[in-house]
């Protein structure tokens, strides 16, 4: 097994700062927009429902993302 670690460490290292964006933080993989969000969620699982998959690759995640940039496009005219 692993290395254990105390409690009171580990409760810090798996804290994580909220983010209430629709834009995702920075990431080692580039991404732009924070699927987590309540109001992505819902159109990322339809888009993965719609292209028969569970995992979305890299270019499937890229463009989901330019997809949502265009409805946000759009709505700002």
């Amino acid at each position: 097994m692993g290395k254990k670690i105390p409690y009171d460490q580990a409760l810090q290292l798996g804290r994580t700062e909220h983010n209430d964006s629709i834009y995702a933080k920075e990431n080692p993989y580039g991404f732009q927009i924070n699927v987590n969000h309540p109001k992505i969620r819902p159109l990322y699982e339809r888009y993965k429902e719609k292209i028969g998959e569970r995992i979305l690759s890299d270019i499937q995640r890229r463009e989901f993302e330019n997809h949502i940039f265009s409805i946000l496009k759009r709505g700002k005219k």
